[in-house]
């Protein structure tokens, strides 16, 4: 498959809905890689989604569960990539799916009046329906944290978990 390096910025906008306008003349389905980068907030070599790229616009198909993926090209400069390595998402973490399972969560907890443990409803003790997209997002969540610009820590200390500690 071919992947191609962007902006980080522009990277999120992507993951998160928002339009971003590219060069007409890129066509095609790609892996997006966040470049190289030491903007606070930003993932930095990091594939994160294929997408389709046409008539200047660009359209999220999937996640990826973060990936380190370093190549020195060009911005919107496309390259080939082994899509062997990728492993995608069951749902996008950033955009509606993901709050309607966390709503759905939460529903759960306010009817929820069985035992804690350390503050917490055991893991045993929620719907596997919640439980198992709920573990993949945790996953997907702390492995994206370990390529954001994070030199305060306060990305990775605003990260709750669900289930992980």
């Amino acid at each position: 498959m071919k992947a191609i390096n962007i902006p980080a910025n522009e990277l999120v906008k992507v993951l998160c809905g928002q339009e971003v306008q590219v060069d007409p003349t890129i066509r095609g389905s790609f892996l997006l890689v966040a470049k190289e980068n030491t903007e606070k907030g930003l993932p930095s070599a990091m594939a994160a989604a294929i997408a389709d790229i046409a008539i200047g616009q660009v359209q999220l198909q999937k996640l990826v569960h973060p990936l380190r993926v370093s190549v020195d090209q060009p911005d919107w400069q496309p390259y080939q990539f082994d899509e062997r390595f990728l492993t995608v998402e069951p749902h996008n973490w950033f955009g509606p799916e993901a709050i309607v399972l966390e709503k759905r969560f939460n529903d759960f907890l306010k009817h929820y009046d069985g035992e804690l443990i350390n503050g917490r409803v055991p893991q045993d003790a929620v719907p596997a329906e919640l439980v198992k997209p709920l573990l993949i997002e945790d996953a997907y969540w702390a492995t994206y944290a370990k390529f954001i610009n994070d030199p305060d820590g306060e990305f990775k200390k605003n990260l709750k978990p669900i289930f992980s500690s």
